[in-house]
């Protein structure tokens, strides 16, 4: 009976984490993201999901920076203008995605990263009864503080992004060693608990 408790005891673990790592994490993305993804409030209006697709980007190779823009209350938000810079870490100005109208704020760019290391991603979100900008518009010079929003009627978020050859491979292999080595180390010290509540019902016999 003991031994059937462990077995169900592990098949609902091993379940619980599968379910768990399958279950999308928001409406507006396919996937759960551990890596390259965040979420922030910006402005007293709002809140701004970003991922990374792949999660594990690798340098040349096509990537896709996601975006969801929502209210505070997590409804969609429709009819903003956006605009998207990419700044390596040391602060330089590598691209930018001039001002667009979006009907909703839910959107995609894509890119592709040269090389590893870190990189941020700023989006911008003109605020509400501004002129709409249009893509012949100039982009704002480099800034210092890349929130600093001193010349422009918008709200700023920025979000951090590691470009990585290997970086991948490795999380993947930890995280589900992690996962393993949990399952060997439960079910291990479930049979010892066995073996020895069989030992006692000997000695007691």
């Amino acid at each position: 009976m003991f031994l059937f408790r462990v077995i169900f005891s592990l098949l609902v673990l091993v379940s619980s984490i599968l379910l768990l790592m399958s279950i999308p994490a928001d409406a507006h993305f396919t996937h759960i993201s551990y890596y390259n993804s965040e979420s922030m409030g910006i402005g007293d209006k709002y809140f701004i999901d970003q991922e990374l697709n792949p999660e594990y980007a690798k340098p040349n190779e096509q990537t896709y920076i996601m975006f969801s823009i929502q209210d505070k209350n997590g409804n969609d938000v429709y009819n903003v203008n956006v605009m998207v810079e990419i700044y390596s870490a040391a602060g330089e100005l590598i691209h930018t995605f001039p001002w667009t109208n979006l009907a909703i704020g839910d959107f995609e760019i894509p890119y592709i990263f040269e090389k590893n290391g870190n990189y941020q991603v700023v989006l911008s979100i003109l605020n509400e009864g501004m002129a709409r900008p249009t893509e012949t518009d100039p982009v704002p010079p480099t800034r210092t503080i890349l929130t600093d929003n001193a010349n422009c009627n918008c709200e700023r978020a920025i979000f951090n992004l590691a470009i990585s050859e290997t970086f991948g491979f490795i999380y993947t292999l930890a995280f589900y060693g992690i996962i393993i080595s949990a399952i060997v180390v439960f079910g291990v010290v479930s049979i010892w608990i066995l073996l020895k509540r069989r030992k006692n019902k000997r000695y007691f016999i």
